[in-house]
Parts: C-alpha cells; structure tokens; sequence
C-alpha cells in the first residue's frame, strides 16, 4: 500500500508540472492547442448527436415496422383459425361423427352413460381424420361442450369428458345467437397439458339443430416459430401466461420479454441486446389462460453498424480539422502577436526603472497597440502622484484596522451567539417534526388496540375463567396492554398523548419502585432513596411517572458497566418564585462529553451498540416531563457521572386512595347513549358493551348520521363521541347538537392530543375517555357522567 500511494502521489505531481508547464508557454502555443481542442470538441459533439438521431430514427423505424408485422400476424393467425373452421365444418359432414354424437346424444339423456365401443369408434374416425390432414388436434364435444372423443398428436393426457364452454369458439359454434366481438371466435387456444393448440370450432348440425362441436387445432411449437422466423428477422416467444411455450430466445430472456415487453416503440433491455417488442394475442385457453406471440426486433446491433461506419468518417475528417485549426491559429497568433512583444519589452524597461526616458514609437502599430500605449503612459504619469497619496492612506488605514479589528471581535461574539440560538431552534423544530409523525401512528394503533383490547376482553367475560381458551385469551389481551404501553411512549415523547393525571405523591410512586428498580440495576450496583422535607404531592399521571423512572434508571445501569452507585431524590424546590417538587437521579458513571449531552433528547439517538438501544427512553422522559408542566435539566462529564435533575409544579391537593375496579361489575343504567365512530369495529365494541350494560345504545358512524338520529329520538342523555373523524369532527358534532338540542352528557373518545383536543382538556363540562380502553372503563366513564349532571334533560325541540 505505501508504493500504490507513493506511485499516485508522483503521477499527480507529474499532472501539476504538466499543467503549470503547458500555462507557461507563448500564447501562440496555447491558441493553437485551444482550437485544435474547439474542432476536436465540435467533432466529438456532432458525432454523439448524429449517434443519437441515428438511434431514434432507427427506433422510429423498427417500431413501426413491428407494428405493422403485429398486425400482419394478426391477421394471418385470424385467417389460419378461419381455414381451421372451414376444415372443421367439411369434416363436421362426416356421416360416422353425425351418427356417433346422436347416439351418444340419446344414450346420455336416456341413461347418463355412453358406451365405450361408441367413443372408441368416433375416436379411431378422428384419429384417421388428423393424420390425414396432419392436424394437431381433433376432438369432439356434446351440446355442452364437454369432449365425447379426441385426438391429439403426441399428446398422453386424456381429453374425454373436458369442459371446453369457456372457449368463446366453442361457445360461439354451440350458440350462434350469441353475441361477440366478430374476430373473438378465431382467436381461442386449446391447453392439453403442457402443449397448447391454436383451434377453430364448427358446429355439428343435425336436421338444423346443433348437436355437438368439432375442434380443429394446430400444436405452437417449434414448427411456428420456424415459420415466423422466416417472414421475420427478429426474436420469437410464444407464452401462455407466465409459462412459455417455445422461443428463439434464452428461456430467462424470453419469461422477461413475455411479462414486461413494454410498450410499442420502447426498448427493452436483454442481456446486451436492447429490442423493440410487440405483442399478438392468440386468445385464451379453457383455463382463462392468454396467449401471446411476442416480436422483437434488434436494436443494438444494428444502431452498432451505423455507428461504426459513422464513426471512422468522423475520426478521419475531425483529424483534419484539428490539424487545420491548430496551424491556423498557430500562424494567425504568430503575426498578431510580434507587436505586442516589443510593447512589452518598452513597458518592461519602463517598469524597471519606474519612468519614461522616452515614448514608444506606436505609429505603424495597430490601434490596440496604439491605445495601450497611451493607457501606458497615462499610467506611469499617475503612479508618481498615486505613491504619495498611498503612504498618505497607509497610515490611515493603519489607524482604521485597529477599529476593524475590534468590530470584527464583537461581530464573531453576536454570530456565535446566533448560531447557537439557530441551534436550539433546529433542535425543537425537528422534536416537534417526529413528535408529530410518532403521534399519528400512535393513535392510529390506540384505534386497533382499542378492538383487540375489547372484544378480547368480551370474549373472556362471555366464556368464563375455566374456558379451555381463556388463557389463550389473556395472553392475547395481555399483548394488546403491552402494545398499547409502547404507543403511550410514543405518545408522550410527541407530547400527544391523552393524559390522566391526577394528584400523586412522587415519594410514594418512588417507594412503591424501589424493589423493580434493584431488580433493573443487579447486585453491582447500590441503590439509594432520599426523601427530604414533606410529602410531595404534585398532578401528573403515575403510569408515565413510573415510566420516566424507569428509562432514567435503565439509562444510569447502562452508564455503569461496572458497577457503582445510583441515588434517587425527591425534595421540595422554589424556582421563580414558585414552590416546586423535585425528582434527581444522580449516577457515577462514566458520564458524557458535551456533544453528545447536547443530543440525548433527540429521538432515536443512542450511543449503545445496534439492538441495545432504541433512542426513545429519554426522549420519552422529556415528552412527559414537558406535558406535565415540568422542566428537565442533565449535568454530565466525562467520568464524573450523570445528573438528571426534574422539577415538578407542587400542589396543594390530598392524593386520592387507589380503587380497583377490573374485578367489579359493570355499572348498569337505563339512559340514553348516542355513540359516533368512524371506526366501526369500536363503535360495534362500544355498542355492545353499553347495552349489555342496560343502557339504549345509539350508534352513528358519522356525525352527519348522529345528527339524523338526534332528531328521530326523543332523549339522549349522553353524547359518547369521538374527535378525530371525517366530515364533522367530534368537537363540531356536539357544537351543531347543542344549537338545536338540550345539553346531554358529553364524552369523547381519543388517543391522541392536538391543539383542539388540548382545548377540550382545559373545558371543566367535558370528559375524556382515554383509547385504547376496556369495558369496565367506557361503563365507568358513562357512569360517572350521568350521575355528575343528576338532572333530566333533553327533549327535542321541533
């Protein structure tokens, strides 16, 4: 490796000396090079240009020559299926076959069997029949267009008793009333095992009523091939479906011509060859499956013909051109420039001794010449009084750089300081960017959780504990309330998330971690818990408590590979002016440098190795910290541990006691429930759930169908709406009830938080009903609304 470098680095130089050399040549030199590259570059150009008319023309040619080849075969595969339907009505006259067919006519009708002398003597007619006339196959079906008797050419599949009524030939000789597209019939395929037949179909008429078919089919084999390849100078495939039957082309080759031949005039690529492809239908089999003769036409190899011819023309002309345009310049630059280097020599002297000692004789000059000289000497006239006035500004500029440089100071000071404001910006535009698209999936899986959850949970309440599937089941429900766990971090993290938050004293929620949490850390590491001051108490939702101190605990194991110490703190904190709450998890880790303390919020950022780190955990921790109303603060240093330091709003409230309620009974009432959703699998789990309840259940799944239903029902007593929906949000749903109707209930049904939403947190008169949710709590939720209001309300108004 040190000689390949060592090589490349010398060639490079050799490529500098080169360059700087060539620059320092006479101007005539470079001229004469200059065009002789013009001419080279204009040759090259026109002949890349005519390359690619050639191209196209060549193209245009061929397409439409295939065009008119498909049409052509088109016709001739159309007139071949006429001849076979011709051949197929002589024979169709044969008295054996008009006897055999009544006979079996009558024998089926009567007794639903057929004898078997009989088949085998319409078969041995048949097989005397295609060898005479060399047919591929013969073969002849009853009034339905079942076969009675066949005959196929190297064929070992028995085709006695196949449904050929899908044939539209068949079903066009069977039905003459039929109407079809007046070609349809002369393009049907018949399919015996892996051979297909081209066929044409005649009626077999007895006493004018039809009483059978006679098909007539010709193998596609290589015999067809052959015979097109010599009416056409091009490539062949003949493909029933994906499947082909036979072609000129490589078998890879010929399945990717066949599925994708492109459109006409299109090139399709091919190993090295580019063609130009056409497709003729051949019509479809009894199966359904088309069949097709795809055409190619070559195209590189041709275009490489023309090229080549064209290509040693240009070469021989452009070598005369550049030669040409070199000498020409070479010479032209010659008479033009002499002049000019015996100015240059009188400026030189001029130069050197800083003025004139006498004038340029410029009267036989040319007159740039001349103008130089005059510019010259106007030149070296102003220099003399142009030097005094430089001394003069120098000192004055002096003077001015030293009032520059101390703007130029406090100039980097304001722009460092904007770059890191644009810093910060970036940062929260790009959470809030991610936030966004994590909290749409989110309630978009809190929609299908909120199904499974459900009729999971119905499905166990209607089965019973002791069911063989009622553990099957849990499992099942227990997946969904994982599931739903993970949408909640994602949720928390876009600061979207339907909280519930209460009031909860942050030293208990600590203390009741405190096992989970040893657990989580192991035996090398050593946990501490410090409580200083009163209780406190602050309003926040415990799950997403329980979930910052975990990601923060699992964060701090992780930063101590070798064990250490970990010191959780709760305490009371004044900041601006405001009594707070704080939480500090505190570590002694191996800590952070600056770069990357300055991105652990980001989402999916991590450090860790691939699969042992999702980077959400922190982010999720400052999603809820921040929808909380808290602030989140990190002191970290390389080797000197990690500070997470998260202060809370105190309240003044009691924590309320825990009450469990997935074991009690579903709360009953005999209310009336209007509910809308346009999820109808929730709006059926809802449904159900609340009649089951006792309650009169309405259901809409829009709010222009709950507005319908409001006005043909006398009482509704609660509103259970939900607020993301199509045409009329569940906000504007309860806005155009109430202007006609009483004030019900209102409840509404969400797992995802945006502006509007956030707004309907904040209204005292409005319940949130959190997704996903179970049964107990929709009933819990209707309850509870009900009995908050205890006043009878809403009857219609006209």
């Amino acid at each position: 490796m040190p000689a390949a470098d060592d090589a490349a680095a010398i060639a490079a130089s050799s490529d500098r000396g080169i360059w700087r050399t060539f620059r320092r040549t006479g101007l005539s030199v470079r001229l004469a090079v200059f065009s002789a590259l013009i001419a080279a570059l204009v040759t090259a150009i026109t002949f890349v240009a005519l390359s690619v008319t050639v191209r196209q023309s060549t193209s245009a040619v061929f397409a439409d020559e295939l065009e008119r080849n498909g049409r052509t075969l088109i016709a001739l595969q159309r007139d071949k299926r006429r001849q076979h339907v011709l051949t197929a009505t002589l024979l169709g006259e044969s008295p054996t076959l008009k006897s055999a067919i009544s006979t079996y006519r009558l024998e089926q009708q009567s007794s639903d069997t057929v004898r078997a002398d009989l088949t085998r003597t319409v078969e041995r007619e048949l097989a005397r029949l295609g060898e005479s006339l060399n047919a591929g196959a013969l073969l002849v079906t009853d009034d339905r267009g079942r076969v009675f008797a066949s005959y196929a050419m190297g064929a070992s599949t028995p085709l006695n008793g196949t449904d050929l009524s899908a044939l539209p030939a068949v079903r066009n000789a069977l039905d003459a009333s039929l109407v079809v597209d007046a070609e349809e019939p002369y393009l049907s395929a018949l399919e015996v095992g892996n051979a297909i037949y081209g066929v044409g179909v005649a009626p077999l008429i007895v006493d004018g009523y039809t009483i059978g078919t006679i098909v007539l089919g010709e193998r596609m084999d290589t015999s067809v091939v052959t015979s097109l390849k010599r009416d056409f100078n091009g490539a062949v495939v003949i493909s029933a479906g994906s499947r082909i039957i036979n072609s000129t082309l490589p078998l890879e080759q010929a399945r990717i011509a066949s599925v994708d031949p492109g459109q006409t005039g299109q090139a399709l690529k091919l190993g090295d060859e580019e063609y130009l492809a056409a497709v003729v239908p051949l019509g479809t089999t009894q199966r359904g499956t088309p069949v097709k003769i795809t055409i190619l036409q070559p195209l590189t190899t041709t275009v490489r013909v023309l090229t080549n011819s064209l290509r040693s023309d240009f070469i021989l002309y452009g070598a005369l051109a550049v030669v040409v345009a070199a000498v020409g310049a070479w010479l032209l630059s010659r008479s033009m420039l002499r002049p000019l280097r015996r100015f240059i020599g009188f400026m030189r002297t001029g130069a050197e001794r800083e003025r004139m000692d006498e004038a340029f004789d410029a009267e036989d000059a040319s007159q740039e010449i001349r103008a130089l000289n005059v510019s010259f000497n106007q030149l070296m006239t102003a220099l003399g009084g142009k030097r005094d006035e430089l001394e003069r500004r120098g000192s004055e500029l002096a003077a001015a750089n030293e009032v520059l440089t101390d703007e130029i100071r406090e100039r980097e000071r304001v722009e460092q300081a904007l770059r890191e404001s644009e810093a910060r910006l970036r940062q929260s535009q790009k959470l809030e960017a991610i936030g966004t698209l994590a909290g749409g999936i989110a309630h978009d899986f809190n929609n299908m959780l909120t199904v499974i959850s459900g009729f999971t949970q119905m499905a166990m309440s209607t089965l019973g504990k002791g069911h063989a599937v009622a553990a099957d089941l849990k499992q099942v429900s227990d997946a969904a309330h994982s599931a739903a766990g993970l949408t909640h971090q994602l949720l928390a993290f876009s600061r979207k998330q339907v909280m519930q938050p209460r009031v909860v004293d942050l030293e208990t929620i600590v203390f009741n971690m405190e096992g989970m949490m040893r657990r989580l850390l192991g035996p090398s590491i050593d946990l501490f818990v410090e409580h200083v001051g009163d209780s406190a108490r602050i309003k926040a939702d415990p799950g997403q408590l329980e979930q910052v101190l975990l990601n923060l605990v699992v964060n701090a194991r992780d930063a101590m590979p070798n064990g250490g110490k970990l010191t959780i703190r709760t305490a009371h904190k004044e900041t601006f002016g405001a009594e707070g709450v704080l939480l500090q998890v505190r570590d002694n880790g191996i800590g952070m440098p600056a770069e990357v303390r300055d991105r652990i919020f980001e989402p999916f950022y991590t450090t860790k190795e691939v699969g042992k780190g999702t980077g959400l955990g922190l982010s999720t921790v400052y999603g809820i910290v921040t929808q909380s109303n808290g602030s989140i603060e990190v002191d970290s240093v390389p080797g000197g541990g990690t500070t997470f330091s998260i202060v809370f709003p105190r309240v003044a409230e009691n924590a309320p006691m825990p009450v469990d309620i997935e074991d009690a009974e579903l709360p009953q009432g005999i209310e009336t429930v209007l509910v809308v959703d346009d999820e109808e699998a929730i709006l059926d789990f809802v449904r159900r759930t609340l009649d089951a309840c006792g309650y009169t259940v309405l259901a809409a799944k829009s709010g222009v169908e709950a507005l319908s239903l409001a006005r043909s029902n006398s009482r509704i007593d609660v509103l259970l709406t939900d607020v993301l929906m199509p045409q009329l949000s569940g906000p504007q749903l309860v806005e155009r009830y109430l202007a006609k109707y009483p004030a019900p209930s209102v409840i509404y049904m969400t797992g995802y938080v945006d502006d509007e939403t956030m707004q309907l947190e904040l209204d005292d008169d409005v319940t949130l009903l959190r997704k996903p949710f179970s049964a107990h709590e929709v009933a819990r939720t209707v309850r509870t609304a009900l009995d908050a209001r205890r006043a009878p309300f809403h009857t219609v108004r006209g």
